[in-house]
């Protein structure tokens, strides 16, 4: 029996013995695999967090540097560097961030040390950013500050010369410890939680053997499956009850893990519509200087470029401008920003920016930006005309007057006759130089009405005070003005004034071009939701290789003249503006008319329902202007 007992007992610690060795075998690799899947996952999503805590860093940083530049250059002028610098530090402390603005390489301003310290710090102009703020739009850096002693991330802007400011930089500046702190505090918070659940999960081991290894397995799959990048894993059915806990916790994880994901993913998501949204054509070239990808903007200049993807550049557009920008960015590795400009067809105008970048290989590649430019450009020759008219209109009649002047002064004729005639010359140059002035001055005025700020106009009663007005002088040419107008009476959203300088010039012109002993018309008809006027003669018209410029400014169809009788080559192109501004259109047609050629001004303005007596604007008194 003794024996028995003995043996019976030893075969039952040995089982226990085994029992012990099998479970601590399981808690051991079950311990294993779950702190494998979650150190898979705390890597992942620290390295996530940091990443997108130095992105809203560096965005943040933008927006205040961007706000900053906005705020001081719609301002006035500050009265010296210390309000400057007193107002930095205000706006400093309001927004938590160190401001600091530098020129030429000097700190005039900083929010965070003091005004008298300022002439002491070093000189700024050798800092990365600073440097990089001259030939980019924003630049970024992170190093070591010696005056606060810490990591920050520093954001840098170049500015013009505004409120009394020299042409500097700001830049704007963020501690890399806040981003450190959160991190760790999520490390921290991430391990807490971890200890607890390997706690629990220890406790639930040792209970559970029957279905130990259908558990381990579950969590080993998932594990893998995290590790793996299928996020969506969950654990939906745990074989053993004493793993409901560890699996509900590894889930609530794992759904947080997805959010982080869908939120990255959603951010990737808003980038490739920002990307795909903009105005400026990018296009993106491998290290081999071949088109990798580009926007939907590019493509509308360059219709050919998707089906010439890993192509070069040449090859895609047939532009050779394009080409050697990406030569120059793939010939020389230390070349920064490379810039150019192309015209293609139809008159567009591209501004080329090519700047080099390392992806996240350290491959080198380059991005093309491409800025239409073509109303700039329209802009710029458009003046440099108006400058070169405006010179030639004044400086003809200036010559005549200087030279019949300086005849007077030192030869004066000794026939009166002559010397009437001279003063005569002079005093009608004079006069066509006070029209050319005062053409400018009613082209600028018209250019500066807001629709918003007219009132209803009865335009039939606008047009019987031209007529009325213009009636003398069509007479001097034996012609009558006929007017046509509609039952009811008509009413447009402009000003009196406005309306009547456009007929005004529009029936001066008729009865100067027209033939004698025929009528000017001038009728108004509603058509739909607009107001139709019209301005007839008899005359023979324009010709077709001059009808669409006859609206520019000092545009003649005879340029090589200057009129004798006073005109600046301005009255079409206020009338033009001045029916813009009101939302209309002018245009010249000419159409044969029982016979005769009609030369015809048209132009719209919209109609408006009839208002009450009283509410209408009914324009000026029928009375020539001053300079008629």
């Amino acid at each position: 029996m003794s024996l028995s007992f003995i043996s019976t007992s030893s075969v039952r610690l040995d089982r226990e013995n085994m029992r012990r060795t099998i479970q601590t075998r399981l808690l051991l690799w079950g311990l294993g695999l779950f702190l494998s899947g979650l150190a898979v996952v705390f890597v992942a999503a620290t390295r996530t967090v940091n990443a997108d805590l130095v992105q809203e860093t560096e965005l943040r940083a933008r927006r205040e540097l961007t706000t900053i530049k906005w705020l001081i250059v719609h301002r006035p002028a500050f009265e010296n560097e210390q309000e400057f610098d007193t107002w930095t530090k205000n706006l400093g402390d309001r927004l938590g961030t160190r401001i600091t603005f530098i020129a030429d390489g000097k700190v005039l301003a900083d929010s965070m040390v003091a005004y008298t310290d300022l002439s002491g710090l070093d000189d700024h102009g050798p800092r990365p950013e600073i440097i990089a703020a001259a030939s980019t739009t924003i630049s970024m850096s992170r190093r070591y500050s010696d005056t606060l002693g810490r990591d920050m991330i520093y954001a840098a802007l170049s500015l013009p010369p505004s409120a009394g400011l020299p042409r500097g930089v700001i830049r704007v500046a963020a501690p890399v410890s806040e981003i450190t702190d959160r991190v760790g505090s999520l490390r921290t918070n991430f391990l807490l939680l971890t200890l607890l659940v390997l706690s629990v999960t220890g406790l639930l081991l040792l209970m559970m053997t029957r279905s130990a290894s259908r558990s381990i397995l579950a969590f080993s799959d998932m594990a893998r499956d995290i590790g793996a990048g299928d996020y969506s894993r969950r654990i939906r059915q745990v074989p053993a009850g004493e793993f409901q806990g560890l699996a509900t916790s590894v889930n609530t994880m794992a759904d947080h893990i997805q959010e982080h994901i869908a939120t990255i993913e959603d951010q990737r998501a808003q980038l490739g519509a920002m990307f795909e949204g903009l105005s400026e054509g990018v296009l993106v070239l491998d290290s081999f200087g071949r088109i990798e990808s580009f926007n939907r903007a590019v493509a509308v200049w360059f219709p050919q470029l998707p089906a010439y993807t890993g192509r070069t550049p040449m090859e895609a557009t047939m532009n050779l401008a394009i080409q050697d920008v990406v030569d120059q960015i793939l010939a020389e590795p230390d070349t920064g920003l490379v810039e150019n400009e192309l015209a293609l067809e139809g008159g567009l105008h591209l501004a080329i920016s090519a700047v080099p970048f390392q992806d996240r290989k350290g491959v080198r590649k380059v991005v093309l930006v491409f800025h239409d430019v073509t109303e700039t450009r329209r802009g710029e020759r458009m003046l440099r005309d108006f400058v070169a008219n405006a010179s030639h209109q004044l400086r003809t009649p200036l010559t005549s007057i200087k030279g019949y002047a300086e005849t007077l002064r030192a030869s004066p004729p000794d026939d009166p006759d002559m010397v009437k005639s001279f003063l005569a010359t002079i005093e009608r140059n004079a006069g066509h130089m006070s029209d050319v002035v005062t053409s400018l001055l009613a082209l600028a005025k018209s250019e500066q009405l807001k629709r918003t700020e007219n009132r209803p106009v009865d335009a039939g009663e606008v047009l019987r005070q031209a007529a009325a007005n213009l009636a003398p002088r069509a007479a001097k040419n034996q012609m009558r003005i006929k007017v046509e107008l509609p039952v009811d009476p008509v009413f447009v959203r402009t000003d009196a004034e406005g309306l009547l300088h456009i007929l005004h010039n529009l029936i001066e012109n008729a009865a100067k071009y027209g033939p004698k002993e025929t009528p000017i018309t001038v009728s108004l008809t509603p058509e739909g939701k607009e107001a139709v006027f019209l301005v007839c003669d008899r005359g023979s018209g324009i010709p077709k290789e001059h009808r669409e410029r006859i609206f520019e400014r000092f545009y003649r169809v005879d340029e090589n003249t200057i009129a004798g009788d006073g005109s600046a080559g301005l009255g079409l192109a206020i009338c033009r503006q001045i029916v813009e501004n009101y939302g209309g259109k002018i245009s010249y047609v000419s159409r044969p008319e029982a016979g005769n050629d009609t030369s015809c001004f048209r132009f719209t303005l919209k109609m408006i329902p009839s208002v009450p007596e009283g509410l209408s604007d009914t324009g000026p008194a029928p009375t020539l202007p001053p300079n008629e």
